[in-house]
């Protein structure tokens, strides 16, 4: 089986490259130690961005035994948290500040509950929720939680047969189109770059949109021409960019500098700058 690698928690870089590339992300953990809390915020992140982690922890390993996790990808339709679905069977929703939840559902009566991710504890409603757009809160508001709509009856009949695939993916097609792109590189805003005088980036919105209340952002650099592979250069909307020296072996080399941004209904735009790049 091909599949991608991940030695990184950096949420911006799993999830825009889940969309890009039709192949499983496997992230093996961070590479720095982390306290319990935190970790278990970047396993249940990581899981929302579409990848399967090497590092899960008790409580998270009990959820999905429980889930169709093979069959599940990342859903944005849903405000308060993020999320992953097989739409019309099953709605999970990672709620890691707590608050009030919107989900768009397919139209059908569900069993909700939410998990506690500390201690793996479940806390069911009585009453199943019918309708198109469940609204709720968590139990309290003292540590993250997780949400799950699903049609329990529905899951347990599908597992008396065998199934390659419950739905199909189909990767996006990226909107390129100058006009169409929300975003704009406002830095670096020379042609040239040294490796010797870091450079600030920054991407600016062109408009604010509900799809653009909030925004990812991956930035990569290829040197095509000398072959060693594009590397990531830096996430978000603004920092300074890392180019490392062997990303090139003849200088001055062409650069393309690459941004890929994913809004709050998950779809992906690039947009590229060409640059001149010396040591």
């Amino acid at each position: 089986m091909d599949y991608i690698s991940y030695r990184s928690s950096d949420d911006q870089l799993g999830a825009i490259e889940h969309q890009l590339y039709a192949k499983p992300a496997v992230n093996i953990g961070p590479s720095e130690k982390l306290d319990a809390d935190t970790m278990r915020h970047k396993l249940w992140n990581a899981t929302m961005d579409g990848q399967y982690p090497e590092f899960g922890d008790a409580a998270w390993s009990s959820f999905f035994s429980e889930s169709r996790h093979w069959d599940l990808e990342p859903y944005f339709d849903v405000d308060g948290g993020r999320a992953l679905a097989l739409e019309d069977i099953e709605y999970i929703v990672y709620v890691e500040k707590p608050g009030q939840v919107e989900v768009a559902v397919e139209k059908h009566g569900y069993d909700v509950a939410w998990f506690n991710p500390v201690n793996g504890e479940w806390v069911r409603q009585r009453k199943e929720f019918k309708g198109e757009k469940f609204l709720g809160e968590p139990p309290d508001r003292n540590h993250d939680w997780v949400l799950r709509l699903s049609r329990e009856s529905k899951k347990t009949s599908m597992l008396t047969s065998f199934r390659f695939e419950a739905r199909a993916v189909v990767l996006q097609e990226v909107e390129q189109t100058a006009d169409k792109i929300p975003f704009e590189i406002a830095e670096p805003k020379t042609d040239t770059l040294s490796l010797s005088k870091p450079a600030a980036y920054a991407a600016k919105l062109k408009r604010e949109t509900r799809a653009t209340r909030s925004v990812m952002y991956l930035w990569t650099g290829e040197v095509a021409t000398d072959g060693q592979g594009y590397r990531v250069l830096g996430t978000g909307p603004a920092g300074t960019l890392k180019i490392p020296h062997d990303i090139a072996t003849h200088y001055p080399a062409v650069l393309q500098l690459r941004v890929a941004a994913m809004n709050a209904n998950g779809k992906v735009y690039l947009a590229d700058k060409i640059v001149q790049l010396t040591k």
